[in-house]
């Protein structure tokens, strides 16, 4: 059985505290960036390029297939016989030349193709950034000083997004501006992690699929991916969905761009702000289990509230559970493993985790669109529900014959 992942020699206060100070500023980049892949960027491809529906397609779908290509990020990590802040320094500082390129070729192919690779790229860094919390973050602190720099990110999206879209309001021609300003916040991002202390140091090379002989020897690995894959296809299906649900007239809604931007947007970002250093104070006190049941129980009465009422109180209300349970998705989603991986594995465990999360970010929405093709959204919802509280109970199951997830 597994026993839970330590760093060889455990960082010390200096290097706690310089990390911490360094990731502190990476957020605020990172929250800057966040909404490019999210939003800006196919805003700026359909007011600017009129782009067509393939490249609206392949931009959406960057950074989903970026996570199917985090083996490989790992692979080539350990080939170089770099530390994982090394290589997030190196893949950042790719990602900024291909935005700043994208700044200074006003062409529509060159746009798509050259911000959907460096979102992409960036997507590619989920194990390593999880694998160096794991060695220089102190165990018991782990989920407070995650949640803490999620805040200032969270924070700083809301406030960067509003300002970019109120700057680019009737002055979609000057995107190359914010286009510049993404690459500058990739660019700090990796000077930062040049300065990141290498407390684990390189990582054992291993084959580029090693990984994922993991879940055949793991039996909790393997039944806690099934249970993650049922609730994330559960709710990723369902969040385009909330805008189609809101904005298109048949399903008798009809609301202003505003009440959407603020239903779907802006209330969700402040409860997940708000939410976020509680669930990082549970997650390094409860059973890992015990949390992510909660966690889902929120996800599942987040579906339920929002897609059964027409009324815009409830609606909001729904929203803030939204952006709840989103809060405590990020924690979880990136620092799981670091409670039960043995030790080396980490990186291993959350590149699998990753892998399959692309594969589901990738078909669920199709698989959403295609079913409301025959289906009314009302039998969507029940779909949605019926598969996250399948995850759930499954959870149930894995916690009782668990010991990996003690705090």
């Amino acid at each position: 059985m597994a026993s839970q992942n330590f760093s060889p020699q455990p960082p010390s206060h200096e290097e706690v505290t310089k990390t911490v100070r360094l990731e502190r500023l990476r957020a605020i980049a990172t929250g800057v960036f966040e909404s490019a892949p999210s939003t800006f960027l196919l805003l700026i491809l359909v007011r600017a390029f009129d782009g067509s529906n393939a490249e609206k397609s392949v931009m959406a779908a960057a950074y989903q297939t970026g996570l199917i290509f985090t083996p490989l990020s790992l692979f080539l990590t350990r080939r170089l016989a770099w530390a994982p802040s090394q290589s997030m320094a190196a893949i950042f500082s790719l990602a900024s030349v291909l935005y700043l390129l994208a700044a200074l070729i006003p062409d529509s192919d060159a746009f798509v193709a050259l911000t959907s690779f460096g979102s992409l790229l960036v997507a590619t860094t989920s194990p390593l950034l999880t694998t160096m919390m794991n060695s220089n973050y102190p165990t018991e602190r782990r989920g407070l000083i995650y949640s803490q720099n999620n805040s200032i990110k969270i924070g700083t999206s809301i406030l960067f997004g509003t300002v970019a879209g109120w700057a680019l309001s009737g002055r979609i021609d000057g995107y190359q501006v914010l286009i510049a300003i993404y690459s500058a916040a990739l660019g700090f991002s990796a000077l930062c992690m040049l300065r990141i202390p290498r407390c684990g140091g390189a990582l054992e090379p291993r084959p580029l699929l090693g990984c994922f002989k993991h879940i055949g020897a793991d039996r909790i690995l393997r039944d806690t991916l099934i249970a993650w894959m049922f609730l994330g296809f559960g709710n990723l299906m369902m969040v385009p969905l909330r805008i189609e649900y809101l904005a298109n007239k048949k399903h008798g809604l009809d609301l202003s761009e505003i009440q959407v931007a603020l239903l779907v947007s802006t209330l969700p970002h402040f409860a997940r702000l708000a939410a976020s250093p509680v669930w990082g104070r549970l997650f390094d006190k409860l059973n890992f289990f015990s949390l992510r049941i909660a966690i889902n129980c929120c996800f599942l009465l987040s579906v339920l509230s929002f897609f059964s009422t027409d009324n815009v109180v409830m609606l909001s209300i729904a929203a803030l559970i939204f952006g709840l349970s989103n809060s405590g998705g990020d924690v979880a989603w990136n620092l799981w493993v670091t409670k039960f991986a043995p030790p080396g594995l980490v990186p291993d465990y959350m590149a699998v985790h990753t892998f399959f999360t692309g594969l589901r970010g990738l078909a669920a929405p199709i698989v959403a669109f295609a079913l409301l093709d025959i289906l009314p959204l009302a039998t969507l919802m029940w779909i949605s529900a019926g598969l996250m509280f399948l995850a759930t109970v499954q959870l149930f199951f894995i916690r009782d014959r668990s010991r990996h997830a003690v705090p």
